[in-house]
């Protein structure tokens, strides 16, 4: 690929889909995005019906997704979308702020998590920001993610015993039990083929939980997944 190959596909727009039900709040991000050229709107779905419909038929890069939909939630889609769709981003835009749905979003999947709160301008950054491998959080939302982690912490050293730690460490990372199981793997030197075929799932599936265990501990290579792993109490070497 020469030079200018390379400028112009690093210039192609990211393709989004709007997942919103309120038809003002839905013509409104419509604006916000169709007003970036680094970003083409794919469709847009009223319904969790209709998102499954435009997953099935496009390929976004992110998709903008409200939580609450006539005929489900958006933790629904969220959740098969990290499952079927593992090269799509899914960032929620919601004015749902409590606890139960933001863990429930970031462990179902969910790449970022916005209330609906951002000028235009912000919003398109944030959604750029996850196309590009970002995890964008609502400030509100982050302080109370802080604040019950280091609730958590101290409950875990005056009461909580050892497994009972590790389990709110893993929720504060957001690694699942199969994420946890391949880290396992990895850390015993097993590569992709064999973990596979222990497990019982294809070599695309441990490459998309490697990836998605890389991006939650901030890391970019095997040593450095086993040695975060390690350092949050995930591994015992």
């Amino acid at each position: 690929m020469n030079a200018q190959d390379l400028d112009q596909f690093e210039s192609k727009p990211f393709g989004v889909i709007l997942v919103e039900d309120e038809p003002a709040t839905q013509d409104h991000l419509v604006r916000v995005i169709e007003s970036s050229t680094r970003l083409k709107l794919l469709g847009v779905a009223s319904t969790a019906q209709d998102a499954y419909s435009l997953l099935f038929m496009t390929s976004p890069k992110v998709v903008l997704i409200d939580l609450g939909l006539p005929d489900s939630s958006g933790i629904e889609i969220i959740d098969w979308s990290s499952k079927n769709k593992p090269e799509t981003e899914c960032l929620v835009i919601t004015t749902f702020g409590d606890e139960d749905h933001v863990v429930r979003s970031l462990e179902a999947g969910a790449s970022g998590y916005l209330l609906k709160d951002y000028s235009s301008d912000q919003l398109i950054e944030h959604i750029l920001e996850v196309a590009n491998g970002g995890s964008p959080i609502s400030p509100l939302i982050a302080r109370q993610l802080l604040f019950k982690i280091q609730q958590e912490s101290i409950t875990e050293h005056l009461h909580v015993q050892a497994m009972a730690d590790l389990d709110k460490t893993r929720k504060a990372c957001c690694i699942t039990d199969r994420e946890l199981t391949v880290m396992q793997q990895v850390a015993r030197g097993f590569t992709a083929h064999e973990i596979a075929g222990q497990m019982g799932i294809s070599t695309h599936t441990v490459a998309t939980h490697v990836k998605r265990i890389y991006k939650k501990l901030h890391v970019h290579s095997r040593s450095e997944a086993v040695y975060e792993a390690t350092m949050l109490g995930l591994l015992d070497l």
